[in-house]
């Protein structure tokens, strides 16, 4: 097994590059003067409506659909209103015409609440990520579950709350977010085609741990090594339910020993044999 090193080195090439941060501006502010005062108007601060019911954490909804005409999810659209983010999710039918009926939907919070996954009843997509970089979402994943269905992970950048709504003819989900202050659990590790939500880098875990995520890497192969003092612990792969369509999730237990271990989650280039994923710096206890 190569140096590790060689994945710090390829992993640090993969962050390089940043896309710029949309920024929505609001309307200005207006003033209005006479002779002897100055008064100034502020702009109203469009936002979510007040009278909905958000959810903080644990699972946000669960919507049963008792038909639907929905099989592929189509188009993403966002609207950002002042403290309110909004994201549409358009759908599709087998025969790629706009649909009328949603599919069924749930939405929860995963642990530490930094990503929303939205399970829904469809098992094709025409998209597969996008950055978002808005206040509240850095970006989204849709993901080939392993039973077969799909999912929907945004990837959020602070705390919010969240509520989510139906809509027919056209099929649309809509998800409205507005901020809710407070602490949020870590980020997950991104790389270009790994993305890792378990274990969290620098945790400490057991000997046992689940290495859990989703991947677009070849073949749907999904290389796991971990290192110990330089030495090679570790070394086995599992199963990705996609690489093709969209990304694909993959979950394996493994067994590390105790102490500092880093753990790689990727896949072995075909072009020079480097590792190319994401790396974990872990305390085993």
């Amino acid at each position: 097994m190569r140096p590790l090193i060689v994945c710090f080195l390829v992993l640090a090439a993969a962050c390089n590059g940043q896309s710029t941060p949309t920024t929505v501006a609001l309307p200005p502010s207006s003033t209005t003067t006479s002779s002897t005062t100055t008064t100034t108007l502020a702009a109203p601060e469009i936002g979510c409506p007040q009278e909905a019911e958000f959810v903080g954490s644990g699972q946000i909804d669960r919507i049963t659909q008792p038909s639907s005409d929905s099989r592929t999810l189509g188009l993403v659209s966002r609207q950002v209103d002042g403290s309110c983010e909004r994201f549409g999710f358009d759908f599709d039918t087998a025969e790629n015409a706009p649909a009328t009926t949603p599919p069924s939907v749930t939405a929860t919070y995963l642990d530490g609440e930094r990503v929303i996954r939205v399970a829904l009843g469809i098992d094709r997509t025409v998209i597969t990520d996008q950055l978002i970089e808005t206040r509240l979402v850095d970006r989204l994943f849709v993901v080939r579950a392993l039973d077969g269905t799909m999912f929907v992970d945004l990837h959020l950048n602070e705390k919010t709350n969240a509520r989510v709504s139906l809509s027919n003819s056209p099929a649309r989900l809509t998800i409205e977010l507005h901020p809710a202050g407070g602490e949020i659990g870590p980020a997950p590790t991104v790389s270009n085609r790994t993305v890792l939500l378990a274990p969290r880098d620098g945790a400490t875990v057991d000997e046992e741990i689940e290495v859990a995520g989703y991947a677009r890497t070849s073949e749907a192969n999904v290389l796991i090594v971990a290192t110990l003092a330089d030495e090679v612990v570790l070394e086995e792969s599992t199963t990705a339910a996609d690489w093709v369509e969209t990304w694909g999730e993959f979950r394996s237990t493994v067994t590390l020993p105790p102490g500092r271990v880093d753990l790689f989650v990727g896949e072995e280039s075909a072009a020079d044999g480097s590792l190319q994923g994401v790396i974990l710096r872990l305390t085993v206890q």
